[in-house]
């Protein structure tokens, strides 16, 4: 099932949609409604790819929850749990692992609410792709916590999980065999909607604690209405989570087992 979820994502997931229908347009092209796709699918593109439109698409999702400025006022809490994003493995080019973007702003996040208030911290999730050997991904993580002063006797890892609705499950699992109940669950603002979803049914009682907001002012400028560089990995984490809303929901009510 998880196999063939990563394969329905990659179909779904842009660019994939306008690949497929321009080669419809290919195909097709002596067909009259084959040219009013190619119109359709520029259109999409040229919108879709626009900052309007992807402030839009992001502002509901990260303005669902606030950051949590102070954790003191949150009550009482027996751990932090933060969700993996990506690790980078020292091979090829690379000299020293590291981690993306979203990973760095979700620890840097975790590591400023236990300097507020030092608690056991979490790290929850594992190897993804399938297709290729697991290179230590939780572990580069975990010691990136450790490299800014957390105790390494601080820091749980948990890398059996492989996606959202699997490390709610395992940190469950954490969480009632220390006798921990309520925790600060962090992860990116984009994403935090969907791991609220989970959570509070499958390892209740999570404290929502955002990190790695990206939705600024808005600001409205001519060159907001072209296609810029990093609109297109914008709007596919979007659609993802807009997509992974209507599954987690779907799995949580209307699935059996």
């Amino acid at each position: 099932m998880f196999l063939l979820k990563q394969f329905l994502k990659a179909l779904l997931l842009p660019p994939m949609p306008w690949l497929l229908m321009l080669l419809a347009v290919l195909i097709f092209w002596r067909r009259t409604w084959a040219r009013k796709l190619l119109i359709v699918v520029f259109l999409l593109t040229l919108v879709l790819h626009s900052g309007p439109v992807n402030y839009a698409l992001r502002y509901p999702l990260e303005s669902s929850y606030p950051p949590l400025i102070d954790p003191t006022q949150a009550g009482s809490y027996d751990a932090i749990v933060v969700l993996t994003s990506g690790s980078i493995a020292a091979e090829g080019l690379v000299p020293f692992p590291s981690v993306d973007e979203h990973m760095f702003r979700r620890l840097d996040e975790a590591w400023r609410l236990y300097r507020i208030r030092r608690k056991p911290i979490i790290v929850s999730g594992g190897h993804v792709d399938p297709f290729i050997p697991a290179k230590d991904e939780n572990r580069i993580a975990r010691e990136f916590l450790m490299r800014w002063g957390v105790p390494k006797g601080d820091i749980i890892g948990e890398e059996e999980s492989r996606d959202t609705f699997e490390s709610a499950v395992e940190s469950q699992k954490i969480l009632a065999q220390h006798g921990w109940k309520r925790y600060l669950l962090v992860t990116s603002a984009l994403h935090m909607p969907r791991s609220m979803l989970v959570f509070s049914r499958r390892a209740p009682e999570p404290i929502p604690a955002p990190g790695d907001f990206s939705v600024g002012k808005f600001e409205l400028t001519p060159f907001d209405f072209f296609p810029k560089e990093g609109a297109a990995a914008k709007i596919s984490a979007s659609i993802h989570e807009y997509i992974g809303l209507v599954n987690y929901y779907l799995r949580l009510n209307f699935a059996t087992g």
